[in-house]
């Protein structure tokens, strides 16, 4: 029956039945109820799932009838054939069947398997022509993972204030970061100039091309399980960005790992995540980077999707060690430094309510830093050959600028050279961090594509204890950075806030769609850990103010143009002023 259509393998079905049985037509069938024949059951079902209408389903009939009939003419009429049985000139009319009841002459089992195997055989070849149907084309794991990448290319513009600290040739805003990284770093005063690294503040940089590249993968292990892998781009292995500048003599662009973690499911609505993986917490950039991802472990639980309509609640909790101390620190000294690893502990519950036309959503968070702040050393001897001083193991892992720092070693004078004798340093937090933080965002839809987003997060320090500028000056040490010496006054604070509008479409990902973001912010020198906010506002760090404008623009499916301003200055100290423009090409897969 090749090539011909299941219509006419019914009908022939039908007929050949007929034929083999001497049926007599359907329409001649006594049991007025329905057929237990699988001829009526497969054109119920035919009927039922729509493939064929009733009406079609009564023409084939029709047209079974005709070829049964046909055929017992055929059979008469050849010679030797039997005589056929009289059929009466007139039959008595039976009743019309019930709704939805079909008369079908028995099919025998042969011609039923026969039909069967060839419908199965058609839908099988047309579901390899169409590739919808071929459950060995790719092996099962590879079924269950996800690749996604994104790609930035940028140029990007930094232009300083011409009154900013370090104008005047002698001082300088200190890099303190290199300070550390490269230290200890000697503070004499008869070798200042030449051992202290000092950040740019006076040099336009124009026209500085970099790029940000990332390429990922989530694997569906089984049910409840779930697994991260992604590497990124960046100039160095600090937390807050994966930009890399280009040029360098066309070298090489470095790779590091940048997540891995697995999730597990163990409850509905309930998740655990360990490893090396994304920001946790509902938050803006007032504290931590976009970018930023955490170590440790972290639990989240909600009751309702985020975003869905409804009131519903969300929280997270997590510990996320910053920095663990050398295990055999110190190193030239039998005796070794108890463990006090630098963990942050986060916490946030939060709510979500959305309607058809509006999505409000709030949280409150606390971020607790253990062991960050640092102490002064006991009194060490370096004119001696101690290489190591006892708090050496405090010193931060990463900073940006703007914390109140001091010098973390209590160096005793070398009596023989009391005024040259090497000072070499380490630079260590004065204050705690404990960041108790407030956020809310109110998304209101306008019409498709065209939001209005209202962005509030104040932030405070409830460690912040301005007193603390003199827990060591009986040792005559004060702060090296927000403090007026001449005054003997600090100049700092714990709190930081921000406000944001944005219009448009939140996530411009198609053609043409666009917004359009402007915002404030203020952060004083102490609210946050300089290490982890914005690394492009006032170009990273705390002790700046000032506004921002970025403006967004699809190009193609997962392609976007993207420029950003960004004006900040100093809110205490010596002028700071910075001023970023960048441009952005993006592409996501």
């Amino acid at each position: 029956m090749k090539g011909i259509s299941l219509r006419g393998r019914l009908a022939a079905g039908v007929a050949a039945a007929a034929l083999c049985l001497g049926a007599a037509p359907a329409g001649a069938q006594t049991d007025s109820g329905p057929s237990q024949s699988a001829m009526v059951n497969l054109i119920h079902l035919l009927v039922k799932q729509k493939v064929i209408t009733q009406q079609s389903a009564d023409a084939l009939l029709k047209e079974a009838e005709q070829e049964a009939a046909q055929a017992r003419t055929a059979k008469a009429a050849a010679p030797g054939a039997a005589v056929p049985v009289p059929i009466p000139a007139e039959k008595p009319e039976l009743p019309p069947p019930a709704p939805g009841v079909l008369r079908v002459p028995y099919v025998p089992e042969i011609v039923k398997n026969q039909i069967r195997d060839e419908v199965k055989a058609d839908v099988i070849k047309e579901a390899k022509a169409e590739n919808w149907a071929q459950p060995n084309a790719l092996p099962g794991w590879l079924k269950r993972i996800t690749w996604y990448g994104l790609m930035r290319f940028r140029d990007e513009s930094d232009f300083y204030g011409a009154n900013n600290i370090g104008s005047d040739g002698v001082d300088g805003y200190v890099n303190y970061d290199a300070f550390n990284s490269n230290g200890p770093t000697n503070v004499s005063p008869y070798s200042i100039l030449n051992t202290i690294p000092f950040l740019d503040t006076t040099q336009n940089r124009i026209n500085q091309m970099s790029l940000s590249a990332r390429l990922g993968l989530t694997a569906n292990v089984t049910d409840g399980v779930q697994a991260g892998f992604q590497l990124a781009s960046g100039g160095d292995n600090g937390p807050v960005s994966t930009t890399q500048i280009l040029g360098g003599g066309w070298t090489k662009k470095n790779i590091y790992l940048n997540l891995a973690y697995v999730t597990l499911d163990p409850w509905p609505d309930v998740s655990l995540t360990v490893g090396r993986m994304e920001d946790p917490f509902f938050r803006t950039d007032l504290v931590f980077h976009d970018t930023l991802n955490m170590d440790g472990i972290e639990v989240s639980g909600l009751t309702k999707p985020i975003g869905a309509e409804g009131l519903g609640e969300f929280a997270t909790l997590g510990a996320f060690p910053i920095g663990y101390i050398n295990s055999n620190f110190p190193t030239f000294s039998p005796s070794k430094t108890p463990d006090h690893t630098e963990w942050m502990f986060g916490g946030q519950v939060g709510e979500d309510w959305a309607t058809k036309t509006w999505d409000w959503r709030s949280a409150v968070s606390m971020y607790y830093y253990l062991n960050d702040q640092g102490e002064l050393s006991a009194p060490c001897p370096i004119y001696l050959g101690t290489q190591e001083c006892s708090t050496d193991d405090m010193v931060p892992p990463f900073m940006q600028k703007g914390n109140t720092l001091f010098l973390l070693r209590d160096i005793i004078p070398d009596p023989n050279n009391p005024l040259t004798y090497a000072q070499p340093q380490y630079a260590g937090l004065l204050f705690k961090y404990e960041e108790l933080d407030a956020t809310s965002t109110f998304d209101l839809t306008l019409a498709p594509g065209e939001h209005l987003q209202i962005t509030g997060d104040y932030v405070r320090n409830l460690a912040y204890n301005g007193s603390l500028e003199y827990r060591y000056a009986a040792e005559g040490v004060y702060p090296i950075t927000n403090y007026d010496s001449t005054s003997r006054t600090l100049q700092s604070g714990p709190n930081a806030f921000m406000g944001r509008v944005l219009f448009g479409e939140p996530d411009p990902r198609e053609r043409w769609e666009w917004n359009i973001i402007a915002g404030y912010k203020y952060l004083q020198p102490d609210a946050v850990i300089d290490a982890f906010t914005d690394y492009d506002f006032h170009l990273g760090g705390t002790n700046a103010k000032g506004y921002f404008v970025k403006a967004t623009m699809g190009l193609f499916h997962n392609t976007w143009l993207q420029a950003r301003w960004f004006s900040a200055d100093q809110v205490y100290g010596p002028p700071l002023a910075i001023d970023v423009l960048q441009l952005d090409l993006y592409t996501a897969f």
